[in-house]
């Protein structure tokens, strides 16, 4: 599987990955793609805390930890399960119809907060990642051709 396919860097950014349909923890899945991430983060990340808006709150799987809307990046999203991330809330945001660029064309500008980055998931969403754990202040360019 590409680097690419490491999906929902959805929420962080990886140096490197392998990927499969294992169990990860072991336990049921109901259906998701679970990604097994191996990370190189940037210093500083995870953050200790969250910005004005939540983005990089530590949380825990299944813990209900971030505010109302926002997701754990340790729980399953969007049919994806990432193990091996750190955990933190992010906010995130399907894209509108006919979307090229969500983060531009999708959410307003302020969407992420504070020391936070939008990043764009294929066409179909946008997500929010704390920026100190982008490598090179980059997102991760998702491929969709590539598998599972």
């Amino acid at each position: 599987m590409s680097r690419a396919a490491c999906v929902l860097g959805l929420l962080l950014a990886a140096s490197g990955c392998s990927g499969g349909k294992s169990g990860g923890d072991g336990g049921p899945v109901d259906g998701a793609g679970v990604y097994e991430v191996g990370l190189d983060l940037p210093p500083g990340c995870p953050p200790a805390g969250g910005n004005e808006k939540g983005v990089g709150l530590p949380c825990t799987k299944g813990g209900k930890e971030c505010k109302s809307g926002m997701l754990c990046s340790c729980d399953q999203i969007l049919g994806a399960l990432l193990v091996g991330v750190p955990c933190f809330c992010s906010l995130a945001q399907f894209a509108q119809n006919g979307s090229k660029v969500p983060c531009q064309d999708s959410v307003p500008p302020t969407f992420c907060g504070s020391n936070a980055t939008c990043c764009n998931y294929l066409n179909s969403a946008a997500y929010c990642v704390p920026s100190i754990c982008l490598p090179d202040d980059q997102c991760l360019v998702f491929d969709a051709d590539a598998g599972m």
